[in-house]
């Protein structure tokens, strides 16, 4: 059984309208994975084709352990994911692969009006390891909640640089 739970967050300050024509364009998306923590970054694919904008992205996470250990394990914490978005709709489906036991996938919805945008991903998560997959898909989403709220900072930022400019 998969564990699932939702982020909701909000951005004031730009207009669904606003964030539609900026996120029509490649360089806001590429823009936000280059200032995601972590290492290594390689984006496989970013190319919009009609109202479907592909983004594929590979890194290695900026994970909590001694460098050591970093060391040892390499690549082990390398996240591949790809991002399928329906830019009028505003609407994506996201999938994660790593180098672990994992599966994990969200679709993810923005909504709002004149004023704000409302963003609403709702994770399924699921760890294949036996006896202690409960445990690690609690951690799981704990680190997915982590670096969900620290991407949609650096949505609003750029989202606020592309209004100014």
């Amino acid at each position: 059984m998969a564990h699932r739970f939702t982020v909701n967050s909000t951005i004031q300050g730009v207009s669904i309208d606003e964030f539609k024509r900026i996120a029509s364009n490649t360089a806001l998306h590429e823009a936000v994975c280059r200032r995601i923590p972590g290492e290594k970054l390689e984006i496989i694919e970013s190319k919009i084709q009609g109202n479907t904008y592909t983004l594929r992205r590979a890194y290695n996470l900026d994970v909590k352990i001694p460098d050591i250990a970093k060391k040892l394990l390499k690549d082990a914490f390398r996240l591949k994911r790809t991002d399928i978005t329906n830019l009028e709709a505003l609407t994506s489906t996201i999938e994660l692969g790593a180098n672990l036991p994992l599966q994990a996938n969200c679709e993810r919805f923005v909504t709002g009006d004149d004023k704000q945008i409302h963003i609403t991903l709702n994770w399924q998560v699921q760890i294949k390891v036996p006896l202690v997959a409960g445990m690690l898909e609690k951690h799981a989403e704990g680190e997915i909640r982590k670096f969900s709220d620290v991407e949609i900072q650096i949505v609003e930022d750029e989202l606020k640089k592309n209004l100014s400019a």
